[in-house]
């Protein structure tokens, strides 16, 4: 796939959580959010269960309630907003909500500028540390839990806890191939309107 325009090279961290899970990625700045939040949920283990949003500065985008019949504007639609109409360069920075019960924060900030590489398949996930909190783990404070309990299995609760969370999920592990076959068989990309 070829991309014409800018990389940008980005960091990504999960707020309020210790320690820190964090991963940095290039993406393409004709990317929309709504495409990001879909690398997002690759980079994180999600699931895509539940309603998200971005934040930069005041401007707030998100879908569009399906309850509430008002139209939403294009300006405010993340299928129709860009990085590169975004981001004003490096250090640029944009929040991403995810489940608005659990409450999940990811800051989002730009390190740096580039031209595409030839033959390099656009996202791509360069680092990253720790596995993501699992989908609906109760927040920051759940997954706090949740990691005192994979730490000190015998203590009190954690053997339900470890169980609700699978035998196959580990805290530390950051897979960076699997997380880049995730994100290269993502859907293609809805064309902008």
């Amino acid at each position: 796939m070829s991309i014409s325009g800018e990389i940008f090279r980005i960091n990504i961290t999960l707020m309020d959580c210790k320690p820190a899970v964090w991963r940095e990625v290039e993406v393409a700045s004709s990317m929309t959010l709504a495409r990001l939040h879909d690398v997002l949920q690759v980079l994180m283990g999600w699931d895509d269960y539940h309603l998200w949003a971005f934040e930069a500065g005041r401007k707030r985008f998100e879908l569009p309630d399906p309850d509430v019949k008002t139209q939403l504007a294009a300006a405010d639609d993340p299928h129709q907003v860009t990085l590169g109409t975004l981001f004003a360069g490096k250090g640029s920075r944009l929040r991403y909500n995810y489940d608005f019960g659990d409450d999940w924060w990811l800051d989002i900030r730009v390190l740096a500028l580039g031209k595409p590489e030839p033959k390099v398949r656009y996202p791509r996930c360069l680092a990253g540390e720790r596995a993501g909190p699992p989908e609906d783990c109760g927040g920051p404070a759940g997954f706090e839990e949740l990691l005192a309990a994979h730490k000190n299995p015998k203590r009190r609760g954690a053997k339900v806890l470890l169980e609700w969370a699978g035998s196959d999920w580990n805290p530390e592990v950051f897979d960076l191939a699997v997380i880049n076959k995730s994100l290269a068989a993502l859907p293609a990309p809805r064309q902008l309107h």
